[in-house]
């Protein structure tokens, strides 16, 4: 019973990493060619420091289909590096900032609930 539940947990994280991280992506890419993508060179080091933040989330979330532990590491490194920036700001984090960790706490959790139950199989 304990394995099965560790297993549909597993997936469950996985899927709905998986489906947020899509959202999420499809909504940076729209907002940025709807509002127009500046030239990050040309802005102060803070912006260019956040647009890095922002790939690094966003290459992270798309590793994750693929390598869920990796992709959901580089996802929430980029994610701290997003926050440094974002509480300098005014409005600080936003509900679309907060949104940008569950895809890769997801991966995370999903990889590490697999390599639970492959490391013990006969846990029940």
């Amino acid at each position: 019973m304990k394995n099965a539940t560790v297993v549909h947990g597993a997936t469950v994280c996985r899927w709905f990493g998986r489906i947020i991280g899509t959202l999420l992506v499809t909504l940076t890419v729209y907002i940025g060619v709807g509002e127009g993508m500046p030239n990050p060179f040309t802005q102060p080091v803070e912006v260019q420091f956040g647009f890095f933040a922002l790939a690094l989330i966003l290459i992270g979330i798309l590793a994750g289909w693929r390598w869920e532990f990796w992709g959901g590491i580089i996802s929430l490194l980029g994610w701290c590096f997003f926050v440094v920036v974002l509480v300098k700001l005014p409005r600080g984090l936003t509900w679309f900032a907060v949104a940008l960790a569950l895809p890769g706490a997801l991966y995370v959790t999903s990889a590490l609930l697999r390599r639970y139950y492959e490391r013990h199989p006969s846990a029940s």
